[in-house]
């Protein structure tokens, strides 16, 4: 409000009197009594409006949100049905390559003793393509080389037998 203004505090500030905390302040005072003031509660007609006209408006623009709906709908239906279709290609053709890199890989490995790698990879293999008969045969040899050192590969050697 008044801060320092470079000639020293305004008499104003330090003359005033403070009121009490949490005080009211008095009536104030006026020169005419206010008139009281009487409610009267009456049955009033309400306003006309024009029903015809909002119902006739609110069919029209349920029919219009409804056809948007059932288009866009429609349309997104085809969209996901497309990109299912997409979606499905590329993991075929994933698996695929996923499938020869694992049979050239587990082939390479047991060509070269190492069977335990080539066993892994081979399961692998197994797990994307079961109906293989490379990969089955494959295991058969690998399963067979395995199962002088460790009995567990001796019961595969017996399930890939039963295929």
């Amino acid at each position: 409000m008044a801060g320092y203004m470079g000639f020293g505090m305004q008499s104003w500030i330090y003359k005033r009197i403070l009121r009490k905390p949490f005080s009211k302040k008095g009536k104030v005072p006026t020169f005419s009594s206010l008139p009281l003031y009487f409610r009267e509660f009456k049955l009033k007609p309400s306003i006309k409006r024009n029903k015809k006209l909002i119902s006739l408006l609110t069919v029209l623009i349920t029919l219009l949100l409804t056809t948007t709906v059932v288009i866009y709908g429609f349309k997104f239906h085809k969209y996901e049905s497309t990109q299912s279709e997409l979606v499905n290609e590329i993991n075929l053709k994933k698996n695929e390559e996923a499938f020869q890199f694992l049979l050239k890989s587990g082939r390479n490995r047991f060509y070269s003793k190492n069977y335990f790698g080539a066993y892994s990879e081979l399961v692998l293999a197994h797990k994307i393509c079961s109906e293989d008969k490379d990969v089955i045969n494959l295991l058969i040899e690998t399963s067979r080389a395995l199962c002088q050192s460790d009995l567990k590969y001796c019961e595969a050697l017996d399930n890939y037998l039963e295929l």
